[in-house]
């Protein structure tokens, strides 16, 4: 399929972006990487842009490849966010874990001073709280993307329903250019049928005047 090349260009982002998150996956899982927000802020302003540019193309081939493109790469966007989800999980338990050998790693949690397990009790609370809201956004983005999904679907009802009223109009003028075309014919005949008399009794005036 021919499509312009800005959008072109916009896949070419968006696989770029999603590279780029698969590799981030990698780095929060092992602790050294936070939640990658601004690329998911990204794709999800290229798939945006993405949609609008879909009605923009000339031709029906352009239009459907890049509503499946569309499709495809709001699927991915799903899943990599779920394994974002997974990866801030697995991250969690690693740094719980870490943090309850650290308290045990002198003997007995006793032998620590109060200070240092009340901060590593705050650390924990604000990354918990840090986790839970990225997770919130992420809840908001889906439930955003569940009302693009219901506004796609109504503006093609409505598109369909254009189609519909346009297939009707014109099989309402195919009938009435068949109705004035038989009229035409039907008026062109009546003139010829009445040139024919006109001449006949032409015809006959002139005989009767001429042999009489």
């Amino acid at each position: 399929a021919v499509v312009s090349t800005q959008s072109t260009g916009i896949l070419q982002k968006l696989f770029e972006s999603e590279s780029n998150v698969r590799l981030k996956i990698d780095e929060i899982k092992n602790g050294t990487e936070l939640f990658p927000f601004p690329l998911i802020q990204q794709i999800r302003s290229n798939l945006n842009v993405l949609k609008i540019k879909v009605k923009e193309q000339l031709s029906t081939e352009a239009q459907d490849f890049l509503e499946t493109q569309h499709k495809l790469h709001t699927e991915e966007l799903e899943i990599l966010q779920q394994q974002l989800r997974n990866a801030l999980n697995i991250q969690n338990e690693k740094r719980d874990k870490e943090e309850r050998e650290a308290l045990l790693s002198g003997g007995t949690v006793r032998k620590r001073a109060s200070k240092d397990v009340t901060k590593v009790a705050e650390d924990v609370t604000n990354r918990m709280q840090r986790n839970t809201q990225l997770l919130a956004a992420m809840v908001r983005q889906q439930e955003d993307t569940v009302k693009n999904l219901a506004t796609s679907s109504a503006e093609i009802k409505e598109v369909d329903a254009e189609y519909q009223t346009l297939s009707s109009v014109l099989i309402s003028s195919h009938r009435l250019v068949t109705k004035f075309g038989r009229r035409a014919m039907t008026d062109t005949i009546l003139t010829y049928l009445g040139f024919f008399l006109f001449l006949c009794t032409v015809l006959y005036v002139i005989q009767k005047r001429v042999f009489s």
